[in-house]
């Protein structure tokens, strides 16, 4: 039996009760809302074992996987032989308490890999890269090519750089002023260098993202209070708390533009009279 913790996960059903139009029974179950310790790097043998003795039972098993990324803690598939013991398994351990933790079961949406290499199935998956945001093109002299592939043309020589509306724009406080603050006035040059070195090192802005970052929860909060919250707005995927960091969870929609719905309606939404701040996250 291959027990690979390298293995990409197949891919996860929603988080709803087996239905009629959920997924089809098959050879691979889902398991999830298990113990997020057992599912750090040191502790996968640990969770692949229990989960194995625990499984058994019911039928021959060809593979379990188990990672310990941020995004797949708590969670495991177990592979068998046949569709007759995944379904024999789940019928019997659903609702099973293991490390103090009700897990909960469903068949997986995708065929895994194990049973895709008995059948002749199997290809290799791409890996998934987020795509580079991508830069204004330049001309070959270096210029910044406009929309329509025109190279603006350059100042004359000694001419001021042009500013829009035809006016420069007024000088930050403190710089060139009469205060003695301002780099060529009163300032030498190393005295500039740190406030330069602080203002080239300032963050960008974050962009949208599917995932939030949300921060000031009580303390004492549970994956189903915040979950209570989120779970109205369209694309709602799952809440994963901190256990290190009381009060810091985060929260999965499936894209951009249902997280940042869910961000501008429920800033500041106070739960347990806590407003709770919501970013996006950064990675």
């Amino acid at each position: 039996m291959a027990e690979t913790e390298d293995a990409p996960m197949p891919p996860a059903p929603e988080d709803a009760p087996p239905a009629a139009n959920g997924p089809e029974p098959n050879q691979t179950l889902y398991i999830k809302n298990l113990d997020e310790s057992l599912s750090r790097r040191y502790r996968l043998e640990e969770l692949k074992g229990k989960l194995k003795n625990l499984f058994r039972p019911y039928g021959e098993i060809l593979d379990i996987v188990a990672l310990s990324n941020f995004y797949d803690k708590g969670q495991a598939f177990v592979v068998f032989k046949s569709t007759e013991m995944a379904e024999k398994a789940m019928a019997a351990l659903q609702g099973h308490v293991m490390s103090g933790k009700e897990m909960r079961i469903f068949f997986a949406k995708g065929k895994s890999d194990a049973v895709a290499k008995l059948d002749g199935s199997y290809r290799p998956r791409e890996k998934r890269v987020r795509p580079k945001p991508q830069s204004k093109p330049k001309g070959g002299d270096g210029n910044m090519v406009d929309a329509s592939g025109a190279v603006p043309p350059a100042a004359p020589s000694g001419a001021p750089p042009p500013f829009p509306g035809g006016a420069p724009p007024p000088a930050p406080a403190g710089f060139g002023g009469g205060g003695g603050g301002g780099f060529g006035h009163g300032a030498t040059p190393a005295q500039a260098a740190p406030r330069q070195a602080a203002a080239s090192t300032t963050p960008g802005p974050i962009l949208p993202h599917p995932i939030l970052f949300l921060e000031n929860l009580p303390p004492h909060a549970t994956t189903d209070t915040v979950a209570a919250v989120f779970s109205p707005f369209p694309g709602f995927k799952e809440v994963r708390l901190v256990p290190s960091r009381p009060g810091i969870a985060f929260c999965e929609f499936e894209n951009e533009m249902q997280s940042g719905i869910a961000l501008t309606r429920l800033q500041g939404f106070k739960v347990e009279d806590q407003p709770i701040r919501i970013t996006f996250s950064k990675s």
